[in-house]
């Protein structure tokens, strides 16, 4: 496995690549954010276009906001309520493995001040899409993200409400192309760029078990559609720099609260609390492309000074592809309507070879690891 130089993320990350000095886009990409884009100008960008869309009596809804409960969520309401004086109508998709803590977390954002939609697709179609995609792509999460990317935008037309302010571009944050990186609105041309759909819109899932009705709410409005509303999906991360520490504190000033028994995965005690099967997804991650949630925690620090490389080697060696606790696994398979033994074919089933090995002790490896090196 090849490594950036100055993080811990490997060429096995879909869209991540090294330049002729060995450092990642992403890396590149941070040094972007401090050197070069002049976030004054971007700011006041962001502030011409929220003035378009403002209502001048204060009665109806500026804008929509995604949320989960999270910390940037909550961070994004405290910025577009308090910070620029938008009306926002906050939109929630309601995961069918929402955990307590989540719930409480969901409860604080509410607690600023907004009006809330917690939006449940249908259950039975929902069920039976993840079981399909779980089995077949090895990624349980699929039809999370489809809910997450086209419930917003259906709204949107249906209460007339064009501006949807998203959180970070992931491209910026996490690696890709320098075109893809600059990218200021979450458009279906994005969306089709994203590996973690597979390349496939909600109706492709459809058979003879999978009604297009169970998972109507999944699937992406089309542009005519999103045209009569001018639809306007922007990034606050593109126009504000996006600091998920920095995320936290502010979320924390409205009871935000982290996981007392320390993070599920990586290193962080505040994120992917609201949902159990996000921490199956990053263990499939993992199997895939041989770094979990401890790399890109870790990466994330070392970008913004926070960290060393040699501190962050560290704690991938000490819990990079840390095993989902065994509640959430019990509460999958239960879910889907699978068994452990399944559950388990499926992750040697999806383990890429190419990077995995076996030892002596007839026990998985990961040849080149960076936690081999010192």
């Amino acid at each position: 496995m090849k490594y950036c130089k100055l993080c811990v993320m490997p060429t096995t990350r879909p869209k991540l690549e090294l330049n002729e000095e060995g450092i990642c886009n992403a890396c590149i990409s941070a040094r972007e954010k401090k050197e070069n884009i002049n976030w004054t100008k971007r700011e006041q960008e962001f502030k011409e276009i929220l003035d378009r869309f403002r209502s001048k009596d204060k009665t109806k809804w500026d804008c929509i906001i995604p949320v989960s409960g999270g910390k940037d969520s909550i961070y994004q309401v405290h910025m577009m309520k308090n910070v620029y004086n938008m009306n926002p109508l906050c939109v929630t998709f309601r995961t069918d493995a929402r955990t307590i803590l989540g719930e409480k977390n969901l409860h604080a954002l509410k607690e600023i001040g907004v009006d809330h939609i917690d939006f449940t697709p249908n259950p039975v179609g929902f069920k039976k899409l993840r079981k399909k995609c779980f089995l077949e792509e090895g990624d349980c999460s699929i039809p999370d993200h489809l809910a997450i990317w086209s419930i917003p935008p259906r709204l949107a037309i249906a209460f007339n409400i064009p501006l949807v302010i998203w959180g970070e571009n992931p491209d910026m944050e996490y690696g890709a192309q320098e075109e893809e990186r600059n990218v200021s609105k979450l458009t279906k041309k994005w969306l089709d760029k994203q590996n973690i759909l597979k390349g496939k819109k909600a109706e492709d899932w459809v058979d003879d078990k999978i009604l297009l009705n169970e998972i109507k709410s999944l699937t992406y409005p089309n542009e005519e559609e999103l045209g009569k509303i001018e639809y306007t999906p922007l990034f606050i991360g593109y126009y504000i720099p996006w600091d998920a520490r920095r995320n936290v504190e502010i979320a924390k000033r409205y009871g935000f609260q982290i996981r007392k028994e320390g993070p599920v995965v990586g290193i962080y005690d505040y994120a992917d609390l609201d949902c159990m099967y996000i921490v199956i997804h990053h263990y499939f991650k993992y199997l895939k492309f041989g770094f979990g949630s401890t790399s890109d925690n870790v990466s994330n620090e070392i970008r913004n000074g926070r960290m060393t490389r040699e501190e962050g080697i560290k704690l991938v060696r000490e819990t990079d592809g840390r095993t989902p606790p065994k509640e959430y696994i019990k509460h999958f398979c239960e879910n889907i309507g699978i068994t452990k033994e399944q559950f388990l074919k499926t992750t040697d089933k999806f383990r890429d070879k190419s990077i995995w090995k076996k030892n002596e002790k007839n026990e998985w490896y990961l040849e080149g690891w960076i936690g081999d090196k010192s």
